[in-house]
């Protein structure tokens, strides 16, 4: 049985803490591979609290993959990769909040804009994603089966299900302006030159990176300095920071299907892409290892677009492949050694138990630059984005990059900061998720109402601000055109088997964005 004092618990719910001291014990091996835990009435009889507490810990855990229930079995640990040691900062917290922290709150993080995405005319109106060809793209294992399967991958020119912020988009519409005006005004009344002028500096405004760092430590687990934080306007200015950061020589990986947009951007900085699949657990390791990528760009809360959650045993053996080449991680000329970069793009619209703890809150090696943005939560009239860099890499950007000038306003930095700090940022996230869930809510309602509720199945719901939905063979034409015709805005992403997807022969599987649907005037046959 196990045993916790809840009493240590802090200022975190009961059930995060619970979750917490089991991820803890499953990732430092307390808790054995294929070992069975108690029942949830069993351990909270034990622990002297409620059944829902110990099933809301055991679903987080279920979801982020360290346990797995087994029907009228009960629940077992998964198995994890043994840490990989390698280099100097083994053992070290690096200033991140690691698997056995066990303070914080149940939150969400933010999002990065997505960039307009042109379709492809043969798509007929609907998005299709097709092989891409590059001079600067390698090859990468698995990718030509892959496409022999009839598995498209993500071309530059595909579309998306999930665009730019427009006019149309929830975040735009419900943005609370009047409160932002007022906050803009105090901002010019009363911030003086000095910290305008400390906003125009290379990584930002002072202020607006420490209330940064407080709700990264707060709703992220994150235990990031200020000082670490760069802030930039939008997170496609991010990637070039980071490629001058790392430097171009290296070959970046990225996940297939994928973010088109990525390709792109590396592209245009004379960076080399690597193609690397997906796997049933996340991007698929055994082929990043061979790829010769030494930086993997991955969106592990929620991968865009198939919306796989990274399980914990995939995040393990990630971040060994980072630590391999760590003890050589820094040189004279620059950062060496493998890289992560995190895209959280979608945590805070995971409608659904806690956001998944991100890979930069368990990161002891410095190996992960987290990316994060609020466009996509404040809509279109934002671009600001911002990342957390480990010590060595901010030490780097200061010696490298810090002459830069900030591209984002100082005015905006400022009334940012205050915005976050007065809580109107949690109201207006608070009320905009709402909103999603009810869209997506309804839109899987009328569709499990309507005739074609026998042709198909969805997957990834409540995980973000999309979903994917399989469709049997030989009804494609009808659900689509019906979906279409509503309004409904889908991408083709394969057909099955597909590693990633519970998709089977015979079955062909679409992302769903209903962000900005009017279910009111929402049809379906």
């Amino acid at each position: 049985m196990l045993s916790y004092d809840m009493g240590e618990r802090g200022d975190a719910s009961r059930y995060d803490y619970l979750y917490r001291r089991i991820r803890h014990d499953i990732a430092h091996g307390n808790i054995l591979p294929d070992e069975k835990l108690p029942s949830k009435r069993a351990l909270a009889r034990n622990l002297g609290v409620s059944v829902i507490t110990v099933e809301a810990a055991y679903a987080q855990l279920i979801a982020e993959g360290y346990v797995r229930a087994e029907e009228r079995r009960g629940y077992f640990a998964c198995e994890l990769s043994p840490i990989a040691r390698g280099g100097k900062r083994d053992g070290q917290r690096g200033g991140q909040r690691g698997g056995d922290h066990l303070r914080g709150s149940a939150a969400s993080g933010s999002i990065p804009e997505n960039a307009i995405r042109r379709p492809s005319p043969a798509s007929a109106g609907m998005t299709q994603f097709s092989a891409a060809s590059s001079e600067r793209r390698l090859a990468s294992p698995g990718a030509s089966a892959r496409m022999a399967e009839g598995v498209p991958a993500f071309a530059s020119e595909g579309g998306l299900a999930t665009p730019a912020p427009s006019s149309k988009s929830a975040a735009t519409a419900l943005f609370p302006y009047q409160t932002w005006a007022r906050v803009m005004r105090r901002t010019l009344a009363e911030e003086s030159s000095a910290t305008l002028a400390q906003a125009a500096l290379g990584a930002g405004s002072p202020r607006l990176r420490r209330v940064i760092a407080a709700y990264l430590r707060e709703y992220r687990g994150m235990d990031v300095p200020a000082e670490r934080i760069v802030v930039a306007a939008g997170s496609q200015t991010l990637y070039q920071l980071i490629i001058q950061l790392l430097g171009r020589d290296r070959a970046f990986a990225i996940e297939s299907p994928g973010y088109p947009l990525l390709e792109r951007m590396y592209d245009a900085q004379g960076a080399r892409c690597a193609s690397v699949p997906l796997a049933a657990g996340g991007i698929d390791v055994a082929a990043l290892s061979e790829s010769g990528a030494s930086v993997a760009h991955v969106m592990p809360a929620h991968q865009f677009p198939t919306g796989v959650v990274m399980s914990a045993a995939h995040r393990r053996d990630l971040l060994n492949w980072s630590r391999m080449d760590a003890a050589r991680a820094f040189s004279s000329d620059g950062p060496r050694g493998r890289f992560i970069i995190e895209d959280d793009y979608d945590a805070e619209f995971r409608m659904s138990g806690r956001p998944i703890a991100p890979l930069a809150s368990v990161d002891v090696a410095g190996r992960v630059i987290y990316l994060n943005s609020f466009t996509k939560s404040l809509g279109a009239a934002f671009r600001i984005a911002y990342m957390a860099l480990p010590e060595d890499l901010a030490a780097q950007f200061e010696l490298k990059l810090g002459f830069y000038s900030n591209t984002v306003s100082p005015l905006e930095q400022l009334a940012l900061a205050r915005f976050i700090e007065q809580g109107h940022y949690e109201r207006h996230v608070n009320r905009l998720r709402t909103h999603v869930k009810r869209l997506q809510d309804g839109l899987v309602g009328r569709v499990r109402e309507s005739s074609l509720a026998q042709e198909v199945a969805f997957e990834g719901l409540d995980r973000g601000l999309y979903f994917s939905m399989r469709v049997r063979n030989g009804t494609q034409d009808r659900v689509v055109g019906a979906l279409q015709a509503a309004g409904v805005r889908l991408a083709f992403l394969g057909k099955g088997p597909l590693a990633w997807s519970d998709a089977q022969a015979g079955e062909s599987v679409f992302a769903l964005n209903c962000e900005s649907l009017n279910i009111e005037e929402l049809v379906l046959p």
